[in-house]
């Protein structure tokens, strides 16, 4: 079927959401950009919610529901890019919501500036909270290259809009072509896999300030109750992630992200509330130490402090408490 240039697909993979699913799709549905093509997927949910989406797409044809086996957010995405009719695909999950101007909003932006891909920033709610306030009028358009784009995973403060993949509209030309791109089936922490290698991909990337999408922060979600997964899964994505720059030759976006895997084991190694979870920490930081880090050249400091974690957590302690001290005297950032 040969894309509409003015159908946005909105792809909802739905499992076991049914307090939640009634104001997702209510938010997609009131959107003020109206040609939709709406794309419920049923992921096998054992609850109410294949009802739900039958009943839905009962009311509005603009909706069209899957219902497939069981396989996780992963294939269910993937499942709706296959049957997408738009030029532009956008991906809700089935316990947010989000502003009825955002579809309107993002489709403009790329537009007017002849994008690949645009996002907008979120804001993190209660459970509970049905009624978040957004800001749709965004102040700030930043555009960059796709690689470009790369380096506001390394920003501070923007590694999460950065990464998810439900705050942004991206042209369906992205997933297709070579190399296609789709999401990798039975992961935790999809996005880590997936977002870079589309952002990479865009000719051009427009980051708006304009807060669009509520994301529900709940106790019994897929990312809260597989913490220990989730931190195997981000350091697997991330040195494909550190593969993915090496085979393009990008030095320095390798590095960032290098020097982000390093700190982010020693971060978890610190915040691990037992041995195990301690020496499961120090074997990961081992290997890219010995497998990555000392293949790099880095500021003597940044060297001193990497070796001194891989030989003895109480020597890094003690070094980088006299570095502090000696950065505070000197006044040094």
């Amino acid at each position: 079927m040969e894309d509409n240039k003015d159908l946005v697909s909105v792809i909802v993979p739905v499992y076991k959401v049914e307090k939640y699913l009634d104001r997702c799709i209510k938010s997609i549905r009131e959107q003020t950009y109206t040609e939709l093509e709406i794309i419920l997927v049923d992921d096998g949910s054992p609850d109410s919610c294949g009802r739900m989406c039958d009943e839905y797409a009962a009311k509005d044809d603009r909706i069209k529901v899957i219902h497939k086996k069981n396989g996780g957010l992963s294939d269910a995405r993937n499942a709706g890019i296959e049957v997408s009719a738009g030029k532009w695909i956008v991906f809700v999950d089935s316990d947010d919501y989000i502003s009825t101007e955002m579809i309107a909003y993002l489709k403009s932006v790329a537009d007017g500036n002849s994008a690949d891909i645009a996002w907008c920033r979120y804001k993190e709610t209660a459970a509970d909270e049905e009624d978040a306030e957004f800001d749709s009028r965004g102040t700030v358009e930043e555009i960059f290259s796709g690689r470009d784009a790369e380096y506001l995973f390394y920003r501070m403060g923007m590694m999460g809009e950065c990464m998810v993949a439900w705050n942004k509209i991206y042209s369906k030309s992205l997933f297709e072509g070579m190399p296609q791109v789709r999401y990798p089936y039975g992961k935790i922490f999809e996005d880590g896999y997936t977002t870079y290698r589309l952002i990479y991909k865009a000719e051009r990337v427009v980051v708006t300030d304009a807060v669009m999408y509520a994301y529900r922060q709940r106790s019994d979600s897929i990312m809260q109750m597989n913490g220990d997964k989730n931190y195997h899964a981000a350091f697997e994505a991330g040195e494909g992630k550190l593969l993915f720059f090496s085979k393009y030759k990008e030095e320095e976006l390798y590095r960032l992200e290098l020097n982000l895997l390093m700190h982010s084991v020693i971060n978890f190694y610190e915040n691990s509330a037992d041995a195990e979870g301690k020496k499961e920490m120090k074997e990961v930081f081992d290997r890219f130490y010995r497998d990555y880090f000392v293949k790099e050249k880095w500021p003597l400091g940044k060297k001193i402090r990497m070796k001194a974690f891989y030989k003895d957590y109480g020597l890094y302690t003690a070094i980088s408490k006299f570095e502090g001290l000696y950065n505070t005297v000197t006044g040094k950032k």
